[in-house]
């Protein structure tokens, strides 16, 4: 290779992520990546396929690549990593995609609200097949009080119940979820239920369901 063009030295040192990058939720510089030539934008994707791919930096630079190796390392990591991971790379698929809602209903039922929830719950205001809103009601019912919470809350406003994500007026609501006795867990959700017209008994009676809420 000759000397790397600006533009490549660019793309590579905005792969160094630091704090104030990180906390700003700055990604790598696509601009550059958009002007490199044929030989150095392959460069480049070996350099993303030889990363960590648990972040969403490297998923959205993949996308951009668009080629069939950086579209199938998306597809793998939606498929195979950790909820977290999944959740961050479903967000770079196409929308019916079948990888998609797998890797949504795996972080609604396992991932931490910090950690590959809250992108989950990000992408369920758009994208909620039936999987999804039966994973939302899982949750809402069995899972710990800050997941509940919030799965409460999107439920309300999948079903027109609520103006946004998290209806801050309807919060004293929300925060009954915030609880891991059993009793008072099924009688929010039983609430819930009534008012967004879904029958409760549906996931009461489920087996899974059985027992206090997750507690973790």
């Amino acid at each position: 290779m000759t000397d790397p063009s600006a533009d490549y030295t660019r793309f590579i040192e905005s792969m160094a992520t630091d704090y104030e990058r990180w906390h700003d939720g700055i990604g790598f510089d696509l601009e550059a990546l958009d002007r490199l030539a044929p030989p150095e934008r392959e460069l480049v994707e070996r350099r993303l396929l030889g990363g960590p791919l648990d972040d969403w930096r490297y998923f959205e630079a993949l996308l951009r690549l668009g080629t069939p190796r950086a579209i199938e390392a998306i597809e793998r990591a939606a498929s195979h990593g950790t909820p977290a991971v999944r959740a961050a790379a479903a967000d770079y698929l196409e929308p019916d995609h079948p990888a998609r809602s797998a890797a949504l209903v795996a972080a609604l039922e396992h991932a931490e609200l910090m950690d590959g929830l809250g992108t989950a719950l990000d992408q369920t205001e758009e994208y909620h097949p039936p999987e999804v809103i039966d994973a939302l009601f899982r949750g809402a019912l069995r899972r710990e009080s800050d997941a509940a919470v919030n799965m409460a809350a999107m439920l309300y406003y999948l079903h027109g119940k609520a103006s946004e994500p998290f209806d801050w007026e309807q919060r004293p609501f929300f925060l009954r979820f915030a609880t891991e006795d059993r009793a008072e867990r099924e009688a929010a959700f039983r609430d819930l239920c009534r008012d967004v017209g879904v029958p409760a008994e549906r996931y009461l009676t489920d087996p899974g369901n059985a027992g206090r809420p997750e507690a973790r």
